[in-house]
């Protein structure tokens, strides 16, 4: 019973919202900022990103993300070491809108910035074993990326974005993937 009037209510949600999108649409002079999850790397990112309808196909804007300290443990017999690492990576984007009258927005452009990695190194014990050299060094980063916005309402939309990094330091991530997958939720400001 319980599960029968949540799905009720989920889908009366929905009804709800998609319901007025006369208007949900990318729209030049408009400003888009929201909140944005990236997976595929290891550990996920979490962060913000504006854009700027620049013109009816082109909007600029901003992508900040943070991935939360990684923490790698290294265990010896009469002590422990840990290395944590995370980074702050900032991005200018460009992007060109394939659809911009459609509620259905498929996008694709360029992002470049500067990415700051930070490590900290702690022991207790006695460790005989080193810090770790450096996986990943601060420095431009540059990416490529194509995705989708989905309009819910006028003022709601939500994005997932497929991302290739061109120049970046691929050590930093766990899986030393040069791919990412950016999700995230919009709110259009006029």
């Amino acid at each position: 019973m319980k599960r029968c009037l949540t799905l009720s209510l989920l889908t009366l949600f929905v009804f709800i919202i998609t319901g007025a999108t006369g208007l949900a649409q990318y729209k030049m002079g408009a400003h888009y900022i929201g909140a944005n999850a990236t997976v595929v790397t290891e550990p996920v990112g979490w962060g913000i990103n504006y854009e700027f309808g620049f013109d009816e196909r082109i909007g600029l804007g901003l992508v900040i993300r943070y991935w939360a300290p990684e923490e790698g443990k290294h265990y010896e017999s009469t002590g422990t070491g840990t290395l944590q690492r995370s980074t702050i990576m900032t991005q200018f984007q460009a992007a060109y809108h394939f659809l911009p009258q459609a509620r259905f927005d498929p996008y694709g452009g360029l992002r470049l910035g500067y990415s700051i990695y930070d490590e900290n190194w702690q022991t207790s014990g006695i460790v005989s074993r080193t810090k770790p050299a450096a996986r990943a060094e601060s420095g431009i980063t540059m990416s490529i990326m194509g995705g989708f916005r989905y309009f819910v309402s006028p003022k709601i939309s939500i994005d997932g974005t497929l991302e290739h990094f061109v120049v970046n330091d691929d050590n930093y991530f766990e899986n030393q993937s040069a791919s990412a997958l950016m999700f995230s939720v919009n709110f259009t400001l006029d």
